[in-house]
């Protein structure tokens, strides 16, 4: 156990460091608060929670998605992969130092958003939960879209229309109120996370208030790792 601890911090020190030389990542790092920025401050008459939200929703879908889909590929694209798994390093290891980075970043740019937006007590709670499970959700989304991608350009292509589905249908259902905007939205578990956040924001709620929208992203978070797992059986790294 320990020396699986060792390998997995290994490779998540390597991939911070790789992180600081990407300027393509770091810039999906810096767009959440931005927007999050721009729309509090800038934008008048915004909505209440409006700039939260949509920070928020893109962070977890974009940098959730974009990261390791980008990491995946560009390990493959430079045959890097190879040396990692010639290591003492398994696949499971390579999946969970790579998941990790993307996830404790999303926790610590959503710090920053929350603190913008000045959300605090149970509200800040229960985005807290909401965004690390659907930020799971995310990563394994983009792990698929890595192992899908032969090379980094082409995580853009496969990806970029999960992506958009995932952030602009929850935001279109809540304006459009048309019945096949409902129906789609409905399938997306980024919907129930955006439900959550208004929610909260809307009033004061207890853990136990968000249970269904909590218990279907749980659900997906299920089947989008299966559907990894037989990714991977099928096609390997």
């Amino acid at each position: 156990m320990n020396s699986r601890l060792r390998i997995i911090s290994a490779i998540l020190f390597k991939e911070f460091k790789d992180l600081k030389k990407n300027i393509n990542l770091l810039v999906i790092y810096f767009l959440p608060v931005l927007f999050t920025l721009t729309f509090t401050y800038l934008v008048p008459d915004m909505p209440r929670g409006f700039a939260i939200n949509s920070g928020l929703l893109f962070l977890v879908v974009m940098m959730g998605m974009y990261v390791p889909s980008m990491l995946i590929a560009e390990e493959k694209e430079k045959k890097t992969l190879e040396v990692l798994l010639l290591s003492p390093a398994g696949a499971a290891d390579i999946f969970i130092g790579k998941g990790l980075l993307t996830f404790i970043s999303i926790l610590i740019v959503s710090f920053f958003l929350v603190l913008i937006a000045g959300l605090e007590g149970s509200t800040l709670f229960i985005i807290f939960l909401a965004t690390a499970l659907i930020s799971i959700f995310s990563i394994f989304v983009g792990m698929t879209v890595g192992l899908l991608s032969p090379d980094q350009r082409s995580t853009g292509t496969i990806g970029l229309p999960i992506y958009m589905l995932l952030i602009l249908v929850p935001q279109l259902s809540t304006m459009s109120g048309q019945r096949i905007m409902n129906v789609l939205a409905a399938l997306m578990p980024t919907t129930y996370y955006f439900h959550i956040q208004e929610k909260a924001i809307a009033q004061a709620l207890n853990p136990g208030d968000v249970m269904p929208e909590m218990g279907v992203i749980v659900f997906s978070i299920f089947i989008v790792f299966f559907a990894l797992v037989l990714l991977y059986r099928k096609k390997g790294i």
